[in-house]
C-alpha cells in the first residue's frame, strides 16, 4: 500500500512539461503498437498531411505535435521541452504555459501547412514556441535573465536554428513560426500573475490571432486551388471504406470543378452503390 501512495503522490505532483513528455512517450508506444498492426501509425493517429488538411482534417494540426517519427527524434524533443518547460511553467504560470506550448504549436503546423508540401509530425514548433518565450524573459529584464542563465539558452536557441537549416528534412518553418509565435504569446500574456487583459497587450493578442489563422487560411486556399486534391482524396476516402466522406469530397470538388471528369464519373459509380 505505501508503494501505491508513493507512485499517486508522484503522479499528483508531476508538473505540467513532465505530464507533456508522459504523454508523448504514451502516444509513442501507442504509434509503434499501431505500426505492428496496419503499418501507418503516424497516418491514422494523426500526421501532418497537408492533402488531408486541406480537405478539412483541421486537427492534424494539433495532433501532430504529439507524435514522432523515430526513438531519437522523441528523446531530443522530449530533452528540450524539460529543459525549457519547467521555467517557462514557473515564470509564466500553469495556464499561460499551456497556452504559449499549444498554441505556438499550432502556428507552427499552421507554418509548415503553408509552406512544407511534405508530411511532419513532433513537438518541435511547442517547444520553440518556449524558446521564444525565453526571448520574451531576456527582452523583460536582459540582466536578471544572465544573472539566471548567463548565455547558454540563447546559445541554445542559436544553435537549434543553425541545425535546422543544415539539416535535411527538417521542418524549419514549423520551427521558426513556433519562435515567434512564442515570443509573441509571451507578450500577449505577460508574467505569471499579470493581467492579461490590459491595453499594452491588444496589438500581441492581435497578432497571435494572426498568426494562427492566416497560414491556415491560406494554406488551405492554396492546396485547394488544385483540382486534384479532391480526386485523390475521394479515392483515398473509398479505399478506407468512407463512402459518405468520399461523395462529401466529390461534391465539394464539383463546386469549385463542375466540369471535373475523374470527379464525375467517381460520383457516377459511387451514387450506384
Amino acid at each position: 500500500m505505501a508503494n501505491v501512495n508513493y507512485y499517486k503522490n508522484k503522479i499528483k505532483n508531476l508538473t505540467l512539461t513532465e505530464g507533456l513528455i508522459v504523454i508523448n512517450v504514451i502516444m509513442f508506444l501507442i504509434t509503434q503498437l499501431v505500426d505492428l498492426i496496419s503499418g501507418n501509425g503516424l497516418l491514422m493517429l494523426g500526421a501532418k498531411v497537408n492533402e488531408l488538411i486541406g480537405l478539412g482534417e483541421y486537427w492534424r494540426l494539433f495532433t501532430a505535435m504529439f507524435l514522432h517519427a523515430n526513438i531519437m527524434h522523441l528523446i531530443f524533443n522530449m530533452m528540450a521541452l524539460y529543459i525549457l518547460g519547467r521555467d517557462i511553467e514557473r515564470f509564466f504560470g500553469k495556464p499561460k504555459f499551456l497556452l504559449i506550448y499549444f498554441v505556438s504549436g499550432l502556428v507552427g503546423a499552421g507554418a509548415s501547412f503553408l509552406l512544407v508540401s511534405g508530411v511532419s509530425v513532433g513537438a518541435s514548433g511547442a517547444i520553440f514556441g518556449l524558446m521564444g518565450a525565453n526571448l520574451f524573459l531576456y527582452k523583460t529584464n536582459p540582466l536578471v535573465y544572465k544573472r539566471l542563465y548567463g548565455s547558454d539558452l540563447l546559445i541554445l536557441i542559436g544553435i537549434n536554428l543553425v541545425l535546422g537549416f543544415i539539416t535535411p528534412n527538417i521542418d524549419m518553418a514549423g520551427h521558426i513560426g513556433g519562435l515567434i509565435s512564442g515570443f509573441v504569446i509571451a507578450s500577449a500574456v505577460g508574467l505569471n500573475f499579470e493581467k492579461i487583459w490590459v491595453k499594452k497587450r491588444i496589438i500581441y493578442q492581435a497578432l497571435v490571432i494572426l498568426l494562427l489563422v492566416v497560414p491556415i487560411a491560406v494554406g488551405t486556399i492554396k492546396i485547394q486551388s488544385n483540382e486534384g486534391l479532391f480526386v485523390s482524396g475521394a479515392y483515398y476516402y473509398y479505399t478506407e471504406g468512407k463512402i459518405d466522406r468520399s461523395l462529401d469530397i466529390i461534391e465539394k470538388g464539383l463546386k469549385k470543378y463542375p466540369n471535373q471528369t475523374d470527379l464525375l464519373y467517381m460520383k457516377s459509380v459511387l451514387d450506384k452503390k
